[in-house]
């Protein structure tokens, strides 16, 4: 038994450590970017650019459909019997790849219906790259497997590539386009190599897609896909809001400063992931009881990050980005720190806790209510407080996801 527990330790902190450098790939390289982006491209352009990525979040949220947590779970349970991962590899996939064409439909009628689409028509397509590279990822596959190790450093490899294109071929504003699509590159060569090593690796083998075993997959997933739209309401729509009520040159301001947020939360991710498979094989009682052992710690690094960047706010900008146009802002910054702390403890509940007990009809309560909330304040703020009424409205945000995440951490738990 001790032997057994160490191994699976072993196992977890491999993982959290190949996850660790797979975000790094995923975030902390093109943050190196960013704050010279920032500084070569006009406030506007860079505004436009965030504004196509956070359009493509919920393309991404539509062709993941729950499956980075549902498929996980399944492969991890039943990844002894071959015959079985190959069909549940074979079958997401291909429910991903519809999704990824009906994807593709909605945003090419988007764009040649509304003026402030078909305006930059190219650079919404270029975005788009994003959105087939992480398709075609089969993320959720390597985290059932817990073998994550395995793609971590052919994916640091091809998004160092893309941060090195970054500062080769863009130099001034009129390159800006080549943002999304250096951006889309990095996405789809980091998939097409995971793909590789799915086949040849692991020796995946090809199955007919099954349209019961499918339909019964897309069924299961429905509830995480719901929670994910509702994500998507409290992260990628402030962004799309604050586009649509004001300008682009706003939009690069809170872009630039969210980003630094976004990192930071980001940070939990890796471990998050890494404990869910391992996590997901145990009672429930046994999972509360690990979640209230690591409750703590994440309490702690949180608020040390809030403290920090609070106080240093001013600084923090004027040290990555140097530009007026962004520093001035400062007090969105502090607004923002509290993510910090919030985002922390409410996805160790929400991420975590909920999806490792198969809670997912509550967790979906919890994304909806909170991710309707947040639509209608963000309108509301935005309309009446502009970039400061955006910040505002996530930060609360993250706070009544906390609040709703521990609710009904206790609530099961005395169940």
């Amino acid at each position: 038994m001790y032997k057994k527990l160490n191994n699976d330790n072993k196992r977890v902190l491999s993982n959290f450590f190949s996850l660790s450098l797979l975000q790094g790939a995923n975030y902390v390289l093109p943050l190196l970017t960013l704050p010279y982006l920032v500084r070569v491209l006009d406030v506007k352009s860079f505004g436009l650019v965030m504004f196509a990525q956070a359009l493509m979040a919920y393309f991404t949220m539509l062709t993941d459909y729950g499956f980075n947590m549902s498929a996980t779970r399944e492969i991890s349970i039943n990844r002894e019997n071959r015959r079985v991962v190959n069909e549940i590899f074979f079958d997401v996939m291909a429910i991903k790849l519809l999704l990824l064409i009906i994807s593709f439909i909605i945003l090419t009628i988007i764009i040649f219906t509304f003026a402030k689409f078909n305006t930059y028509w190219y650079i919404y397509y270029l975005s788009f790259g994003m959105v087939i590279g992480q398709t075609i990822f089969p993320v959720w596959f390597f985290q059932g497997i817990e073998k994550m190790k395995y793609i971590t450093i052919l994916n640091i490899l091809s998004k160092l590539i893309f941060t090195i294109s970054i500062f080769i071929f863009v130099s001034n504003d009129s390159d800006y386009y080549l943002v999304p699509l250096l951006n889309s590159l990095g996405f789809i060569i980091s998939g097409l190599i995971s793909l590789y090593l799915v086949f040849i690796h692991f020796n995946i083998k090809f199955i007919y897609p099954d349209f019961k075993r499918m339909k019964r997959l897309f069924k299961e997933s429905s509830q995480l896909f719901i929670s994910n739209i509702s994500v998507t309401l409290y992260t990628a729509s402030n962004t799309v809001v604050l586009g649509l009520l004001t300008n682009n040159a706003i939009v690069g301001i809170y872009a630039s400063i969210e980003k630094l947020i976004g990192a930071i939360k980001n940070l939990y991710i890796p471990l998050y992931q890494a404990l869910f498979p391992w996590l997901s094989k145990k009672s429930k009682t046994e999972i509360k009881s690990k979640i209230k052992k690591i409750m703590p710690y994440i309490a702690i690094v949180g608020t040390l990050f809030t403290i920090a960047i609070f106080i240093f706010a001013k600084d923090i900008l004027i040290f990555v980005y140097n530009k007026e146009e962004i520093t001035k802002y400062y007090k969105v910054f502090q607004i923002l720190s509290l993510i910090s702390i919030l985002a922390s403890l409410n996805m160790l509940f929400n991420m975590l806790y909920l999806t490792s007990i198969k809670a997912y009809k509550e967790r979906m309560k919890i994304m909806i209510s909170s991710g309707i909330i947040n639509l209608v304040m963000v309108f509301i703020l935005t309309y009446l407080l502009g970039i400061y009424g955006t910040a505002t409205s996530i930060t609360i945000t993250e706070f009544i996801l906390l609040v709703l995440g521990f609710y009904y951490y206790k609530k099961i738990g005395l169940q």
